[in-house]
């Protein structure tokens, strides 16, 4: 096993490289650095703090901005750092969650820590995603979500029809319904339509016909779907995905005669 040791000295501002498994996904906030960068004091700076690996690399976990306005500042000094050596990528995952807490990570960038650290939930969530095609990322690109908080209310409460818990069951039944009606378009995973589903088969079950209420969720887009859960959200009160569940249940029992789902009871 690895010793961990720690020690304090002066770094090159050229050696710190980032990692953006152990960092915030969501990257640098451009205009703070600019700010930091247009008033450079280094004596202001801090210490940062970094992981050694055994390349030689000094990894930031801890003051990403910093180093980033002494380059954009042209500093070609020496900055003070705590730095480890010995950490694995896991205790660097964890190391960056536990000094980031002032200015906080993005839910993102702090789900993607977690998995790196090989917490339960977050690998079993990313595992439920990939089989069904999905990742986890920032960006609009087919196959992508963003929306994680809303992804871990669904597999902790059923987006809130379900006692606390883990249910990843309800996770994989969401989304094979939401691919299986919209393939990989990112709109259909943000927040209101993945909990909205979510409820639906948390409180009705297996009377659900998926492949009825899949053929249906076809013919709308899924932004239509959430502008028009707006609008009875607006109407009647109550949160978009609850709106939006209500009228999954109408699209279920359209043109049926038996087996239909009871209606929707409002949730406030």
């Amino acid at each position: 096993m690895t010793t961990i040791k720690s020690s304090h000295r002066k770094v090159s501002v050229s050696d710190l490289v980032i990692d953006p498994r152990v960092q915030r996904r969501e990257g640098f906030d451009h205009r703070r650095v600019d700010r930091m960068a247009a008033d450079f004091q280094p004596h202001a700076l801090g210490s940062i703090t970094c992981s050694q690996r055994p390349d030689g690399k000094l990894v930031v976990l801890d003051g990403m901005h910093r180093s980033e306005a002494c380059k954009q500042a042209a500093y070609q000094g020496l900055i003070p750092a705590h730095v480890y050596t010995g950490l694995t990528i896991e205790k660097e995952a964890e190391l960056f969650l536990l000094l980031n807490s002032t200015k906080a990570p993005s839910a993102l960038s702090k789900f993607l820590a977690r998995v790196i650290m090989g917490d339960e939930a977050a690998v079993e969530m990313t595992a439920i995603l990939a089989a069904h095609g999905w990742r986890v990322d920032t960006n609009d690109n087919a196959g992508c979500l963003s929306a994680v908080d809303a992804m871990e209310r669904v597999y902790r409460t059923g987006a809130g029809a379900l006692p606390n818990g883990t249910h990843p069951e309800l996770l994989d039944r969401t989304l094979n319904a939401i691919t299986a009606a919209w393939e990989h378009d990112t709109t259909s995973v943000r927040g209101p339509v993945l909990m909205g589903v979510a409820q639906l088969f948390a409180r009705f079950g297996a009377t659900v016909d998926t492949k009825k209420l899949v053929a249906e969720m076809q013919d709308t887009r899924p932004g239509v779907l959430v502008g028009k859960a707006k609008v009875l959200r607006d109407v009647q009160g109550g949160t978009v995905s609850g709106a939006l569940a209500k009228i999954l249940v109408g699209m279920h029992n359209k043109k049926r005669r038996a087996n239909l789902l009871p209606e929707w009871v409002w949730v406030r």
